[in-house]
């Protein structure tokens, strides 16, 4: 028995789905396996094709991998390998052909899941290109197809230029001006003739191929045209033995080559159905399902594949706590929609295709795929629609199983209400016992009540706006529909005495059901309101984590390039203070290395640095004296104080200093010594902040400025750098 009969895919429209792939495909023979793909019975064919359907969307996705069109080859090579020749067209066809497919080659043979596609492929590549060199896209047989061809190509190219220059001489000719109708040459049984008036054939010596429907003109081969024209016919005879030759060879080839043209033609059928699968799951904005070893299904925000835009997701979950969902509600509100949704789920999954839902998806191992949905009735053997439901849900039963789903649309329907509710309670009793996993729907309260009560199952509705009584499409699980019979009855201008009659022809205890199924559709309604609004506030929440996550990297990613700059900017100072030293040294002094208590000192003092500057630990770095191998020792100690003072400046030093507010003898030496550390840390140029107030401090301390030994130039800030309210400062060159 097949994973799921024609009759259940029909009802659950996968046909139409399977047209969508169908579309996609490029080659004749990726088209027909397109058009008989079915569900697989085999589970593990049904992992392997959906490991292979999401490798190939990455690739398309990618742009790495499609299927370049290409004909059924079939008829060809078997004809070609019986000896027949094949024409131009069929030889440049058969070459397309092994060219996409050693494309598609290609760009699957890195791929891990779907290099096994090409296992028995091979490169024809010496045909391929026999075949392009020797055809054009006009299925011309070109001049380089052979020498031969090519040597006698030009020979008749030369020989009919002679052949014309003769007819043409003889059009020039005076003597025969009055017997010309038409100063042209032309071509007759592929030979060069004039054409002559009818009175005139006496006087021009030739030999007349044709004459005109009119039989006013004559066509005539002249006589000094004869030779040449003998020899573009020889060579026209030559071209076509070449050509016969060529072609004939060609075929040879491909007959040859018959069974390894087939298999690599085979490979690219099965890559352009992928292809297909992978255009089709990108369009739908689908996601690979998680198969897993249980008969289960739990779908998340699925959609039908056929709606589009209109599609309203649902979301549902059937396994072994509940095993039958039962969708009740008023006609229109989608539950047919949602039913064959769940079936259309399981077969695109089964066929290798992948599922227009929310990522985590989860399909289970199922043997079996049933399904009645619409009217079922045969004329021919006067079965009823009921009958018809009969007969499926007998099929239904004698399959039933815990790897099995079945899918009933309005089961019990056709028949007395009562009775036909009595006996699907039966049957969906017998189902559950079964442990087989389905979804059925109904408007039998009978039904939503055995729902309710029975173990393993659930009722389900799709919502209605209570307000306006129009079909929202999403899916309750958990609370059986309404029917709003009387409220759609009163929107609808029913009168209401009318309305309220029908209400009391009910029996208390089920105008009191569709009561509490009132109030709790209005309580749902609530509550999926207040829902939703957790959601959008989640979602909001999700994505104020995410920016600030991408914030604190940034920050992070900020912070680590300072600590390299500093750290760069620390070496360079010490380098330079280091050298300064030195120079500054008396020749005379003796340099030995740094003694351990100095290497020591300057250690504490750079780590100090690293941690004010956010730079982390420096333990277990080189140590100053391995940095800096510099001798110290010997100098006078005041000197050693000096450089210490230096190196604190130059670590110190920075780009901008704000003197705003302070007198001119309280700025200079703050000016002051900011020069000197920066000329230390090798900081240029210099901002620095003075305002413009009266403009007396900003000119006082650019006059000490220029006259700085340090200083190179001072000029004021421009609009974007502060105007008047600054100095820029470019320091010496050291």
């Amino acid at each position: 028995m097949p994973f799921a009969d024609e009759r259940t895919l029909e009802a659950l429209e996968f046909f139409s789905v399977r047209e969508r792939v169908v579309a996609a495909t490029r080659t004749e023979r990726g088209r027909s396996y397109a058009a008989s793909l079915l569900p697989d019975d085999d589970y593990e064919r049904v992992r392997l094709e959906q490991a292979r359907t999401a490798a190939a969307r990455e690739l398309v996705a990618a742009a790495d991998l499609h299927a370049l069109p290409a004909v059924e080859t079939q008829p060809l090579t078997v004809a070609a390998a019986q000896g027949r020749v094949l024409s131009p067209r069929e030889l440049r066809l058969v070459g397309e052909a092994v060219a996409a497919a050693a494309a598609a080659y290609r760009a699957v043979r890195e791929d891990a899941v779907l290099r096994e596609i090409g296992g028995a492929y091979a490169s024809l590549e010496p045909l391929r290109r026999a075949l392009a060199d020797a055809i054009d896209e006009r299925d011309v047989i070109l001049d380089r197809a052979s020498p031969a061809l090519s040597r006698i190509r030009r020979t008749l190219k030369q020989a009919q230029e002679e052949s014309r220059e003769r007819v043409g001489a003889m059009l020039r000719a005076q003597k025969y001006a009055s017997a010309i109708q038409d100063a042209v040459v032309t071509i007759r049984e592929g030979r060069f003739v004039v054409p002559i008036k009818a009175e005139f054939a006496h006087a021009f010596p030739g030999i007349v191929h044709d004459t005109s429907a009119s039989g006013q003109t004559l066509f005539v081969e002249p006589l000094a045209a004869l030779e040449a024209n003998n020899r573009v016919r020889t060579l026209r005879l030559e071209e076509e033995r070449e050509i016969d030759r060529i072609l004939g060879e060609l075929s040879r080839g491909v007959g040859e080559n018959a069974t390894q043209i087939e298999r690599n033609v085979e490979m690219l059928a099965t890559v352009d159905l992928l292809v297909a699968k992978a255009r089709l799951a990108i369009a739908l904005d689908a996601v690979a399902p998680e198969l897993d070893e249980a008969p289960l299904l739990e779908i998340g925000s699925g959609r039908h594949p056929l709606l589009g835009e209109r599609a309203v997701p649902q979301s549902l979950v059937l396994d072994d706590a509940t095993r039958l969902l039962v969708i009740s509600g008023p006609k229109m509100g989608g539950k047919t929609v949602t039913l064959k949704m769940v079936g259309l789920f399981l077969a695109m999954a089964y066929a290798g295709m992948q599922v227009p839902a929310a990522a985590g998806s989860r399909i289970g191992r199922f043997t079996c795929l049933i399904a009645d949905v619409g009217d079922e009735q045969s004329i021919a053997d006067n079965a009823s629609t009921f009958s018809a439901h009969l007969d499926r849900m007998r099929e239904i039963l004698a399959t039933a199983s815990q790897t099995s789903l079945f899918l009933v649309d309005e089961i019990g329907a056709g028949t007395e209400p009562s009775a036909g509710a009595a006996l699907a309670a039966a049957m969906l009793e017998r189902l559950l016992a079964s442990r087989a996993r389905g979804v059925v729907s109904t408007h039998a309260t009978e039904l939503k009540l055995f729902a309710h009560a029975a173990q393993g199952a659930a009722n389900a509705s799709v919502r209605f706006d209570p307000h306006t009584f129009s079909p929202t499409y999403e899916l309750d699980v958990g609370s059986p529909g309404q029917s709003f019979a009387f409220a759609l009855a009163r929107s609808r201008g029913i009168a209401g005495d009318v309305v309220a009659r029908a209400e009391s022809l009910l029996e208390s205890e089920e105008r009191e059901y569709e009561r509490a199924l009132e109030e709790l559709s209005a309580r749902n309604a609530e509550l999926q309101s207040a829902r939703d609004a957790l959601v959008e506030e989640r979602h909001a929440a999700a994505s104020e984590r995410e920016l600030l996550r991408r914030r604190i990297a940034e920050l992070r990613a900020e912070q680590e390039r300072f600590a390299a700059r500093a750290e760069e900017r620390l070496q360079q100072a010490l380098r330079e203070f280091m050298s300064d030293l030195q120079r500054r040294s008396p020749e005379s002094a003796k340099r030995p290395r740094l003694t351990p208590s100095q290497s020591a000192a300057l250690s504490r003092t750079l780590e100090q640095m690293h941690r004010d500057l956010g730079m982390g630990d420096v333990r277990g770095e080189a140590s100053p004296r391995d940095r800096v191998a510099f001798p110290l020792s010997g100098m006078q100690s005041e000197r050693s104080a000096a450089s210490s003072v230096r190196f604190d400046a130059a670590v110190s030093a920075r780009p901008e200093l704000d003197v705003r507010g302070k007198r001119y003898a309280e700025a200079e030496p703050l000016v002051d010594r900011w020069i000197d550390e920066a000329l230390l840390g090798g900081i240029s140029p210099l901002r620095l902040i003075h305002g413009k107030g009266t403009g007396m401090l900003g000119r006082g301390l650019q006059e000490f400025l220029r006259a700085h030994p340090a200083v190179a130039s001072v000029r004021y800030g421009s609009e974007e750098e502060g105007s008047h309210g600054v100095t820029i400062i470019v320091m010496n060159d050291r």
